[in-house]
C-alpha cells in the first residue's frame, strides 16, 4: 500500500512538471527516465501486496514505455513528450491510487443477509 501512494505521488509529480516546466522534462535522458526508474521500482515492490496484479503489471508497463520515451530526441517532439509524460503521470497515480484503496471481501460480514445457497443449505440439514 505505501509503494502504491508513493507512485501515486510521483505520478503527480511527473503531470505537474510535463504541465508547468516542460522545457525541463524535455532534456534528454534525466528527468523521464528518473520518473521511470522510480514508477518501475514501486511498482515492482507494490506487485508483492496488490490485491490483483494487473494494477502493478500497467504501471510496469507504462515506466517501461516512459523509459523508452526518455530516449528519444525530446527537444525535437514536444508535442510526443508532453502527452506521453501527461498520459503516463495521470495514469500511473490513478492505477496506483486505486490499487491502494481497493480491498476485496474476504469474508461476509455478520450482518450481510445469507447467500441463497447458504439459505439452501441451511434449510436442507
Amino acid at each position: 500500500m505505501i509503494a502504491n501512494l508513493a507512485n501515486t505521488v510521483v505520478g503527480l509529480v511527473l503531470a505537474w512538471a510535463t504541465i508547468l516546466h516542460p522545457t525541463w522534462v524535455e532534456q534528454r535522458y534525466f528527468p523521464l527516465a528518473a520518473f521511470a526508474l522510480v514508477m518501475l521500482a514501486l511498482a515492482l515492490w507494490a506487485r508483492r501486496t496488490d490485491p490483483a496484479r494487473w494494477f502493478s503489471n500497467v504501471n510496469i508497463v507504462l515506466a517501461l514505455a516512459l523509459g523508452v520515451l526518455s530516449l528519444l530526441p525530446l527537444a525535437t517532439l514536444p508535442n510526443l513528450t508532453f502527452w506521453g509524460g501527461f498520459w503516463v503521470g495521470c495514469l500511473v497515480p490513478t492505477i496506483a491510487l486505486w490499487a491502494a484503496l481497493y480491498r476485496p471481501a474476504s469474508q461476509p460480514c455478520a450482518t450481510d443477509p445469507p447467500s441463497p445457497q447458504q439459505s439452501a443449505q441451511e434449510h436442507a440439514s
